[in-house]
């Protein structure tokens, strides 16, 4: 099934949400951005994480977003990809945290990595209205 529970129907349209924002209002950052959590949601789906243990396939996938979102930041002249790396940082380390413990973890570890990727797109979502704005004041 495409989507199981309605959490992931929310994930899913949070995503869907912040990535028309970006391709309609956004520049070209907000876009390479949405383009790349697409395609890191696309790819974690492919695998059916159960987060007993600690998902590797997942985490090489959250590794490689965050390496894109880091040279994003680095090359951009905007504020919003340092939150967005620092967040997908932020959800990078629960899987190696995740690592140290024994017990069952599921839903904690499930959760960490949830709540930070909702606020990588928050901090897209708050890039994208700030260059709509900027393009909106000057006319472009």
């Amino acid at each position: 099934m495409l989507v199981e529970t309605v959490w992931e129907l929310i994930g899913i349209a949070t995503l869907g949400l912040a990535a028309l924002l970006a391709f309609r209002h956004g520049g070209r950052d907000e876009q390479i951005a949405a383009a790349a959590f697409i395609i890191a949601t696309i790819v974690t789906r492919l695998y059916h994480a159960t987060y007993a243990h600690v998902e590797l396939s997942i985490l090489a996938v959250d590794g490689t977003l965050l390496l894109g979102l880091v040279a994003l930041a680095l090359t951009s002249d905007r504020f919003w990809p340092m939150y967005a790396a620092a967040f997908q940082l932020l959800g990078t380390v629960v899987h190696v945290a995740s690592m140290t413990e024994a017990g069952s973890y599921a839903w904690a570890y499930a959760v960490g990595l949830i709540f930070w990727s909702y606020a990588v797109m928050a901090a897209l979502m708050a890039g994208t209205w700030v260059e709509g704005r900027s393009r909106r004041l000057v006319g472009r």
